[in-house]
């Protein structure tokens, strides 16, 4: 079996039936974009790289009992984000201020929480919206999809710069429209746990 051409179904059946090339494979084409969509969020590589190296090795120890029943790279992706969120959480003393964590994210409050990601999501699409096709076409290639620059630009035939123009007019506009919607301590967790993976 060539692994490098298989699919990711492939592979993880392979996995599942204790194919430790197959489960390598894997670990070669994910683990990269798994990082750097970690990195996003955590700005400690080495903490980074423990969640996507300790999730990775959860699918592998528990790969007989784990059914996919979606796409691979969605799956991996949901998991890292998941991952990601509780690592923020366990962090928040450290990523704001106490009053403002207990304002925003008291127990008590899950319908204000709601209302504060309803607004954000309604942001995020009206922004998106607004961005020209290619702009848009970028925006998606590098948060739904995870690609790099070089890897977007080569799909859609722009230059790496076009590409690093196009993200930074489309985040800082996405930047801007949220803090004025929404407190700044409350954004981290909604981009991650209410909106779809691709919007940071």
């Amino acid at each position: 079996m060539d692994y490098r051409q298989a699919s990711d179904s492939e592979l993880w059946q392979c996995c599942q039936h204790d194919d430790m090339q197959a489960y390598n494979e894997m670990f070669s084409r994910y683990y990269p974009r798994m990082f750097r969509l970690a990195s996003r969020y955590i700005h400690d590589a080495m903490r980074a790289e423990e969640l996507c190296m300790d999730l990775l090795f959860h699918l592998w120890v528990k790969r007989h009992d784990i059914h996919i029943n979606s796409s691979f790279s969605g799956y991996l992706f949901r998991s890292v984000r998941n991952r990601v969120i509780s690592e923020m959480r366990r962090n928040i003393p450290v990523m704001a201020g106490l009053d403002t964590i207990q304002e925003d994210f008291q127990e008590d409050r899950p319908s204000d929480y709601r209302l504060l990601a309803e607004e954000a999501e309604r942001t995020y699409r009206t922004v998106l919206n607004e961005l020209s096709p290619q702009r848009r076409q970028v925006f998606m290639l590098s948060r739904e999809e995870h690609l790099t620059y070089p890897e977007i630009a080569r799909r859609m035939n722009l230059s790496v710069n076009t590409v690093e123009n196009y993200m930074v007019a489309a985040l800082n506009s996405l930047r801007k429209r949220l803090k004025e919607n929404v407190p700044s301590a409350v954004i981290p967790l909604l981009l991650l746990s209410d909106f779809p993976s691709s919007l940071w």
